[in-house]
């Protein structure tokens, strides 16, 4: 007897090949190198439009997403824009653009990026890094499980 072909659903183990671009097909992150991406579907937090766009496959199946601003990380929040006071960023990072992690809640690291420099503050840009950006994501079903 022939079993079924499982398929990504919550609850399930998943392992993935993927390749994340922007719109213009610039690469910003993939699993070439560094192995398959494994999560528990349904529990570990992604892009929306990530996990509705893999519901469904089964291991050998291929998708290319493409994803909205709103569906993989988010509209730049205005609000996630934080003066701080300039003499708490060390010399060595005092630039526009640089970008770096703080420690934030739980053990999590929050990327942040240096908007602005004023005189006495230092504007940081907590958003996620690819908010407001189109992107491309194409995934490889590698395996699945219970």
């Amino acid at each position: 007897m022939r079993g079924y072909a499982m398929r990504i659903e919550a609850g399930k183990m998943v392992c993935l090949e993927y390749v994340l671009s922007l719109a213009d097909g610039t690469v910003v992150d993939s699993t070439e190198g560094s192995g398959l991406w494994t999560y528990v579907h349904g529990e570990t937090k992604m892009p929306p439009g990530l996990s509705r766009g893999v519901e469904g496959l089964e291991v050998g199946e291929h998708a290319r997403l493409e994803l909205s601003p709103d569906d993989a990380f988010g509209a730049i929040d205005p609000a996630a824009f934080q003066d701080v006071p300039r003499v708490m960023v060390p010399e060595s990072a005092l630039r526009v653009g640089y970008a770096g992690e703080l420690p934030g809640p739980g053990g999590t690291l929050i990327p942040f990026k240096i908007q602005a420099i004023q005189d006495e503050t230092v504007t940081l840009n907590l958003n996620h890094p690819l908010a407001g950006e189109p992107v491309i994501f194409e995934v490889w079903v590698r395996h699945i499980q219970d």
